[in-house]
């Protein structure tokens, strides 16, 4: 195996990914430092957020084209994987002021007005990228029993589950404070803690299928947006075929298929019940289904 191919690798396990990001942090720590409010309006920060596994990776690798943006590694999650445990308030308010001018972060953030307004002072571009939950879920299930082993539910899947039937339903359904001492609610509540992003009209919403599948106009959206919130006079049909040729789900740290619609090679009959019940309706909000009938 070359030694990019083993580099690749490492970068997927997380106390390989956590000391590197650590480190990046130093010169986020330096630019932080004598930042005007009009450095922001120069060069406005970009948030990259989303419901976990809806394929934030493939929207950061997008991103990471825009000329003059710098990642530093930055993550925002409202939940730490480590501890899952919700951030408060203040808490996040912290980490949103850290954001310095010109800065890529990658987030998991819950909505919040007080969040917006944050985002809103820092003159940030937010993307906010969702997913057909049923393919969440499938996602999910398998990240957190195979691919994260300092995932605080990774022992309730790996261990506590037999099977991954039983693994895929916990995903949807998720747990009782008394089989994890967290709360894990089932699907629907979770992703409803991020669906007012959606409706948020400083939130460019991008679909995970149109993403992974290379659709240009999607592309251009996102490139245009990019552009007329920054102020830059890009080429949106350049920077469109360059977001796209930056995407690669093989690089992802967190990639395992990235494949459209897997849900119906998994889901019983069990599984399609659990879900219409837990999220039924959100399938349809979110353009997937017109009705429960699937």
């Amino acid at each position: 195996m070359a030694m990019r191919d083993v580099w690749q690798e490492a970068r997927k396990s997380a106390p390989i990914r956590k000391p590197i990001g650590w480190y990046r942090q130093i010169p986020r720590a330096w630019r932080r430092s004598g930042v005007r409010e009009q450095d922001f309006v120069v060069r406005p920060p970009v948030l990259c957020n989303s419901f976990p596994k809806s394929g934030t990776n493939l929207l950061l690798q997008a991103l990471q084209a825009v000329p003059g943006l710098v990642s530093y590694g930055s993550v925002i999650a409202s939940t730490p994987t480590l501890t899952y445990r919700e951030r408060t308030r203040e808490a996040h308010r912290q980490l949103l002021e850290r954001i310095v001018p010109g800065e890529l972060v990658f987030a998991h953030l819950y909505h919040d007005v007080s969040y917006a307004e944050s985002l809103a002072r820092k003159h940030c571009i937010h993307f906010f990228i969702y997913r057909d939950l049923r393919d969440v879920v499938v996602s999910e299930a398998h990240y957190l029993t195979h691919m994260n082993r300092w995932h605080r539910l990774h022992h309730y899947f790996a261990k506590q589950k037999s099977c991954d039937e039983e693994r895929l339903s916990a995903a949807i359904l998720g747990a009782t404070d008394d089989e994890l001492r967290i709360e894990f609610p089932d699907v629907g509540r979770r992703f409803k803690r991020y669906e007012a992003w959606l409706n948020d009209p400083d939130v460019l919403e991008v679909r995970f299928e149109d993403v992974v599948s290379g659709r240009h106009d999607a592309f251009q959206e996102m490139a245009k947006w990019w552009r007329d919130r920054s102020g830059s006079d890009c080429d949106v049909s350049n920077l469109a075929d360059q977001m796209r040729n930056s995407v690669d789900p093989a690089k992802s740290p967190t990639f395992r298929r990235g494949h459209v619609g897997t849900w119906r090679e998994v889901f019983t009959d069990r599984h399609k019940a659990e879900l219409k019940a837990a999220a039924g309706d959100l399938l349809v909000r979110l353009g997937y289904e017109t009705n429960h009938d699937w």
